[in-house]
C-alpha cells in the first residue's frame, strides 16, 4: 500500500501503518473488533463528534489483510454480532386537501427516539424505494403542518452520507479524487423524501425542501461537530425533479447507472438526475477546509 495515503480528513503515514501491523501482532487475541478500538484511541482517529471510526478502521484493517500487510484474528463464526435492528411502528396516515397558506406553520422537525419506529414504517410503507436503515452519519425529520386545531404529520424526510464517487458532482465542484475521499463528509445527500400519498398541498413539497435546507446545518453541528456545505440527491427518471427545481436547487448531470455499493461494476441501475444545493456562498472554499477538532459527542439516539 502506498503511503502516505488519506481516508476522509485523516492522513497515514508509514508510521501509522508500522503500529498498526505492531498492535494486530501484539494483541492478536483480541477480536477484530477491539483491535480496531484499540487503533483508534492509539490513532486518535475520531469524527468531528468525537467518536471512534471504527467503520471505516475495520474497512482499513480489511485492505491492510488483503495486500498481506497484516494477518487479522480468524473471525468467530459462531459469535452472532449486533449492528442494530430498527423496529417498525405504525405508518402515519393523512388525509389533507388545502392551499399551503391554509395550513402555516409548516415545520420541518427531527424525528425524536420514541418516533423513530413510526417514521421507519412510514417510509417502508409509501416510499416508492421502500425502507432504507440509516448507516453512519444522518438526520430523520417529520414534515408537519396546521389543519385546524391540532398539528397533523404529512411528510417524511431522511439526510445522509453522500454518494462515493460521482463524476458530474466531481466535476462542477473542481474536485480531484484526493479531495474527493478528504471533504466527502461536507455534502449530505436528501436520500428519502416523503409527501404522503393521500396529502394534497400545492408546493408544499418545495417548501418544505426549503425549511430543511434552513435547519440542517445547524442540525447537523449540533449532532456530528460540524457544518455540511452541500446537499445533494438524485432523482429517478419517472420523476422530473420540479419540486427542487422550485427550491433553488441545481441539476448537474445524470449518474451512471451504478449503484452505490457497485464496486466491481457489475450491476446496473436506473439513470438519475443529480441535483445539488450550496448551504453557503463561500461553499466551494468551505468544501476544502480542515474539519473542525474533535469534541466529545453528546448526541444519545
Amino acid at each position: 500500500m502506498d503511503v502516505p495515503f488519506w481516508i476522509g480528513d485523516r492522513q497515514f503515514t508509514q508510521s501509522d501503518v508500522e503500529l498498526i501491523k505492531i498492535t494486530v501482532e501484539g494483541f492478536s487475541r483480541l477480536s477484530r473488533e477491539e483491535i480496531a478500538a484499540t487503533l483508534c484511541e492509539n490513532l486518535s482517529w475520531k469524527s468531528p463528534n468525537g467518536r471512534l471510526k471504527l467503520e471505516a478502521c475495520r474497512k482499513l484493517l480489511n485492505q491492510l489483510e488483503e495486500k498481506g500487510v497484516i494477518t487479522l484474528p480468524l473471525k468467530n463464526q459462531n459469535k452472532v454480532r449486533k449492528v442494530g435492528s430498527e423496529r417498525m411502528g405504525t405508518a402515519v396516515q393523512t388525509k389533507l386537501e388545502a392551499e399551503l397558506h391554509e395550513v402555516f406553520p409548516v415545520t420541518v422537525d427531527p424525528v425524536t427516539a420514541n418516533e423513530r419506529a413510526d417514521w421507519n414504517a412510514t417510509i417502508a410503507t409509501y416510499h416508492p424505494l421502500g425502507y432504507l436503515r440509516s448507516v453512519g452519519a444522518h438526520q430523520r425529520y417529520w414534515i408537519r403542518v396546521q389543519n385546524t386545531n391540532k398539528r397533523e404529520i404529512v411528510g417524511a424526510m431522511l439526510f445522509g452520507a453522500a454518494a462515493k464517487a460521482l463524476a458530474p458532482r466531481e466535476e462542477w465542484i473542481g474536485w480531484n479524487a484526493q479531495e474527493r475521499k478528504r471533504y466527502r463528509p461536507k455534502i449530505v445527500n436528501n436520500n428519502r423524501f416523503l409527501i404522503l400519498p393521500q396529502v394534497h398541498i400545492p408546493n408544499l413539497a418545495s417548501h418544505a425542501l426549503a425549511l430543511a435546507a434552513r435547519r440542517l446545518r445547524a442540525d447537523w453541528q449540533a449532532r456530528y461537530g460540524y457544518e455540511p456545505v452541500l446537499l445533494e440527491t438524485f432523482v429517478e427518471p419517472d420523476y422530473t425533479g420540479a419540486c427542487y427545481r422550485a427550491a433553488n436547487w441545481i441539476e448537474i448531470g445524470k449518474t451512471k447507472g451504478r449503484g452505490r455499493q457497485d464496486t466491481y461494476k457489475k450491476y446496473e441501475t436506473t439513470v438519475k438526475t443529480i441535483w445539488v444545493y450550496p448551504l453557503m456562498r463561500n461553499w466551494r472554499q468551505r468544501l476544502v477546509e480542515p474539519f473542525p477538532e474533535t469534541r466529545e459527542d453528546k448526541w444519545e439516539e
